[in-house]
Parts: structure tokens; C-alpha cells; sequence
């Protein structure tokens, strides 16, 4: 147990790093790609994030699908992300994350160990605050 905490921590952490890394070139001045590159990530992270939604609901059968039609829907939301210019791509990216984070909340915390559902909240703040401040900072130089 204490193996898989600690693999889910080292995880999670790494899978905000890109994040980091490429918010921090584009502070100092990124050209188009790295934004493109920034926009897509997130879009790989939201959709393989969405599965714990399928989790959730498949470990409760007799509740209704809601999970996971909401889970559909997320990915398919952000797909006009690819699309929008990059700053309003990232603002959409960053609320499909918080959505996604409240849905987990609502429909998948009880399945969740404590220090797990602290991680993810602790993750997801993190993401939507990085994609927030990155179209901030497309914005400002554009």
C-alpha cells in the first residue's frame, strides 16, 4: 500500500511538471509551439483524468452512468480547445479541470482513500492555476 502512495504521489507531481516547465518558458517570452505544446498536454492529462469518473461509476453498478457521461462529455468539450486561439484554449482547459475535479469530488471520493482525494484536489488546483496564469500571460503579450 504504502508502495502505490507513494507511486501516486511521485506520479501525479511529475504529470504537473510539463505544466510547470512550459508556463515558466512561456513567463519569459514562448513562441506559438510551446503554447500549442502546453494545449495539447492538457488535453492528453483532462482526458486520461476522466477515467476515474468511468472508476467511480463502475465500482458503484447500481447508480446511474452520470459519471460517465459527464466523463464523455468533458473530452469532448475540450476538443474546440484545439481550435480556439491559444489563450482562450487554455481558459477552457482550465475549467474542464475544475469541472472534472468537482465531478470527481462528487461522484468518486467516497471511493477514494483520504490522502488520495488530497492529492487530486491539491493536483487539479494546481493545473487549473498554471492554465489560468498561462492565458494570462498569452494574453499580455499578444
Amino acid at each position: 500500500m504504502q508502495n502505490r502512495q507513494q507511486a501516486a504521489v511521485i506520479l501525479g507531481w511529475s504529470g504537473v511538471i510539463p505544466f510547470v516547465v512550459l508556463v515558466c518558458c512561456a513567463w519569459f517570452g514562448a513562441p506559438d509551439w510551446l503554447f500549442n505544446l502546453l494545449r495539447g498536454y492538457a488535453l492528453l492529462i483532462l482526458a486520461f483524468m476522466c477515467g476515474s469518473l468511468w472508476d467511480g461509476a463502475l465500482a458503484r453498478p447500481a447508480d446511474p452512468p452520470l459519471p460517465m457521461i459527464i466523463s464523455n462529455v468533458l473530452v469532448l468539450a475540450a476538443l474546440p480547445a484545439l481550435l480556439l486561439p491559444l489563450a482562450w484554449a487554455l481558459l477552457l482547459m482550465a475549467a474542464l479541470f475544475a469541472i472534472h475535479g468537482f465531478a470527481e469530488w462528487r461522484w468518486a471520493h467516497t471511493l477514494q482513500a483520504g490522502w488520495y482525494r488530497r492529492l487530486r484536489f491539491a493536483l487539479s488546483v494546481s493545473v487549473v492555476s498554471l492554465l489560468v496564469l498561462a492565458s494570462a500571460i498569452r494574453l499580455s503579450s499578444s
